[in-house]
Parts: structure tokens; C-alpha cells; sequence
């Protein structure tokens, strides 16, 4: 790997280690445009950019979200009440977009991944509901909504934080407490799709460094530099508003997915 492609790389994991911390978001929506771009330079065939680009943000979403989920638990702020009622249908629902991942054109991968970015980053933009959390929602129903989740998040690898989140504060759960939870939740989402990943992705050929469709090198480089910063945007959150946070971090969204529908 190039010394640019490294840099970019570590760059690329200080952030997002940062905002899983913080937002409890994955860090997938920065990781997997990154890669988009970078995958190519590094040698990548054009057509299993965007499917590797899926699979490696997955992978470091594993590393970032298990040292930011450490981190939270150390606060106290995981609810395994929610845990519990959302953790099966994510795990579920990421396998099967892992598989859909990789039968679906990278062109419409692509489109797919900057619509989920847009609608996501308006999403922030939404005022959130106050009160007290509401526990009797059905667990059919909670079951089916977390399979969809799952499935959505590893189709286009974001890891589940930016669905989880916004559910949860809509379910009224306390925004600290739902970015712990949400941690969780991305770090199981990550480990059942790489894992789907790896397995179809064992006929490729002909590229050094890959693990199925992750590809290791990448992996290794975003995971140091997100492993290191995600404990400290857990700590930022004990400190800081997250509101003005989300908010900027949401134009950034609406910029990225733009650049990726133009081209």
C-alpha cells in the first residue's frame, strides 16, 4: 500500500472512531465513501469497489464499535433491556444484506448507499421526542424492525448506529443511553455480516491482501486509528451537547452523498 493510501487511511479511522464514540453511529458513513475513492488507487477492479468498500467498513466498525462499546459499558449506559430486544433481528438482518451486497450491480450499491446518507443526514435534522422511554412496544414488532435494520446497514455498510440511534430516541430511550446501546448493536451487526462477507467472498481471485471482500490492508489501518479514538469520543459524550455535533455532521452528510449520486 502506497504511503497516501496509509494516511488517508488513519485519517479516515480518527474519525471515525471519534463520531462511533460520540454518536454511537459506526463510523461507516465516513468510512465507506473514503474507500470508495481510495480502493481503486490501491488496486482494486472496479467492479468490487464498492462491495469491498462495504465489507472492509464492516470490518473496522467490529474494532471501533467493540473498544467504544468497552467504553460505555465502563459508563454504565448500556440498557440490555434493549440490548436484548434488538441485538437477534440486527444479527439476522445483517447476514442477509451481506448476501445481497454481493449480487446486487456496484453502480446501484452506490446509489443505494448515497439515498440511505441523504434521508439519514435530514433524519438528524429532526427534532427528538422527550418523555419517559416507551418499554411495551411488541417484541414481533421490534424483531422485525431490527432485521430490516440490519439488513439496510450491511447492504450498505454503516454498521446500524445511524438506524439505532433514531429509533431508540424515538422510543424515547435517553440519547446516551441509546448511543451505548446502539454501540452494541453495531458491533453485532459488524461481526455477523463480515463474516457473511468472508465466506462469499472465498472465489475471488487475483488480488493480494484480501480476506473474502474485505481487504486486510485497509482494514488494519482504519481499525489502529479508530480503535485509539473511539474511547475518547465515549468520554466527549459525558462532556458535550451532541445536538451541534449532529447537526453539522449532517450537512457533511448531505455534501458526501450529492458527490457520490453526481459522481
Amino acid at each position: 500500500m502506497l504511503l497516501a493510501g496509509w494516511l488517508w487511511c488513519l485519517a479516515g479511522g480518527m474519525v471515525a472512531g471519534l463520531l462511533a464514540g460520540m454518536l454511537g453511529i459506526g463510523g461507516g458513513l465516513v468510512i465507506v465513501p473514503l474507500l470508495i475513492y481510495l480502493l481503486p488507487l490501491l488496486g482494486v477492479a472496479p467492479d468490487l469497489v464498492v462491495q469491498m468498500a462495504v465489507a472492509t467498513s464492516l470490518a473496522t466498525i467490529v474494532m471501533t464499535t467493540l473498544s467504544s462499546a468497552r467504553s460505555h459499558l465502563k459508563h454504565g449506559q448500556v440498557s440490555f433491556f434493549w440490548v436484548r430486544r434488538l441485538i437477534p433481528g440486527l444479527m439476522v438482518g445483517a447476514v442477509c444484506g451481506a448476501w445481497l451486497a454481493t449480487l446486487l450491480h456496484p453502480d446501484w450499491l452506490q446509489r443505494i448507499f448515497a439515498v440511505v446518507l441523504m434521508l439519514l443526514s435530514l433524519r438528524m435534522l429532526v427534532p427528538q421526542r422527550g418523555g419517559e422511554p416507551l418499554t411495551d412496544v411488541s417484541k414481533r414488532l421490534m424483531a422485525l424492525i431490527s432485521t430490516g435494520m440490519g439488513t439496510l446497514s450491511a447492504l450498505v455498510g454503516i454498521g446500524g448506529g445511524s438506524l439505532t440511534v433514531p429509533l431508540l430516541q424515538r422510543l424515547r430511550v435517553p440519547i446516551r443511553q441509546a448511543i451505548a446501546v446502539s454501540s452494541v448493536g453495531s458491533l453485532s451487526i459488524g461481526l455477523s455480516a463480515v463474516i457473511a462477507f468472508v465466506v462469499l467472498g472465498q472465489q475471488l481471485e487475483g488480488g493480494e491482501g484480501l480476506f473474502g471482500y474485505v481487504h486486510v490492508q485497509a482494514w488494519l489501518a482504519i481499525s489502529i486509528a479508530s480503535m485509539l479514538c473511539a474511547p475518547l469520543g465515549a468520554a466527549l459524550t459525558q462532556r458535550i451537547p451532541v445536538k451541534h455535533l449532529q447537526r453539522g455532521f449532517a450537512i457533511f452528510l448531505v455534501i458526501i452523498s450529492l458527490k457520490l449520486v453526481i459522481g
